[in-house]
């Protein structure tokens, strides 16, 4: 973490000490991370979250919002709300694999068929005995879960099949399993920091990158790579989660109030996300070139090879899911 970076963490920590502990009327004022910009799709949901919370602790508890990554990168939001610092955020399945690695199910290429499937999976006690007591011991406490919709590849030069990316150095999600794939894929995988892509795209440090369309759109990829491919090989996942720290802070009542709001939350973000996803779409169509491929399934089959690496490295409850999922498919 950089100096600026350990000096606003300690700046928030003191804040928190003096306003975060239950005064007689316990009330609580928490910091609320958001990783993107306020223009960006995802930040109405975030903000659905805080402002449910604030309602149904009838003002019991208030946030201070952060955005644009003001306090750092997924890797320093999960640190900061292992101490505390963070109250609250919304966390990748690549951020936490660090703590859980079995949570890397989530980002298995073509496993899931729609967002409703996902977020059925995530809400079983197969996938809840996976990570929730060991995040929970990290000090990070899932509350529930987002689908935001489908990664997608945008590249400078055109893919309209598999043979066109063969060779490509693309910038991919640092998730050993999302690597293993797309070096199945035949490309040459490259996790570098997301606040390096633009850059990295720029300079030619690679060429292409799998990922959200909304983010291509948004932070403006598609003028150093003009093409996008829909290919939606992950149905992304996100993860509501509290600061463990914070959640013992709270009376049960408040505890009570903060889960309603993230299971509301979660059925809020389908919602939204799917309402928005074809105009996703017709935005990129306006600013690059979209393409379609005619071979998916064989980009499916040289991919899930993955599956029965994950399987050998979780056995228990994480194997039986998968097992359980591709037999629904």
């Amino acid at each position: 973490m950089s100096y600026q970076s350990r000096a606003l963490a300690t700046s928030l920590t003191a804040l928190l000490t003096a306003i975060a502990v239950p005064a007689s009327a316990q009330e609580f004022t928490f910091v609320h991370a958001s990783l993107n910009p306020a223009q960006h799709a995802d930040f109405p949901v975030n903000m659905n979250f805080v402002e449910r919370v604030q309602e149904l602790s009838d003002g019991r508890i208030s946030f201070k919002v952060f955005d644009s990554g003001a306090l750092g990168d997924e890797r320093q939001m999960v640190e900061q709300m292992q101490s505390g610092t963070i109250a609250t955020a919304r966390l990748t399945p690549a951020a936490l694999s660090g703590l859980c690695s079995g949570i890397s199910i989530l980002n298995l290429p073509f496993l899931f068929t729609d967002g409703q499937a996902l977020l059925d999976a995530v809400q079983t006690d197969e996938f809840k005995a996976i990570c929730d007591d060991i995040l929970i011991s990290a000090g990070i406490r899932p509350l529930s879960y987002w689908w935001m919709g489908v990664r997608d590849l945008y590249t400078k030069e055109p893919v309209e099949s598999l043979e066109d990316v063969q060779g490509m150095k693309l910038r991919v999600w640092e998730d050993p399993y999302v690597v293993k794939a797309w070096e199945d894929l035949g490309t040459i995988p490259t996790p570098i920091s997301f606040s390096e892509l633009y850059t990295s795209l720029q300079t030619g440090a690679v060429d292409g990158a799998e990922g959200w369309a909304e983010s291509y759109n948004s932070r403006s990829f598609y003028e150093v790579a003009p093409h996008l491919t829909r290919i939606g090989y992950v149905q992304i996942a996100s993860t509501l989660a509290i600061s463990e720290s914070v959640w013992q802070s709270l009376p049960t009542d408040l505890q009570a109030a903060v889960q309603q709001a993230a299971d509301e939350n979660s059925t809020f973000a389908l919602e939204t996300f799917t309402e928005l996803q074809d105009g996703i779409y017709t935005t990129s169509a306006k600013v690059a070139t979209v393409h379609e491929v005619s071979d998916l399934e064989a980009w499916s089959a040289r991919s899930t090879g993955v599956y029965e690496t994950f399987a050998a490295e979780h056995p228990g409850a994480a194997a039986d899911l998968l097992t359980q999922i591709v037999e629904s498919n």
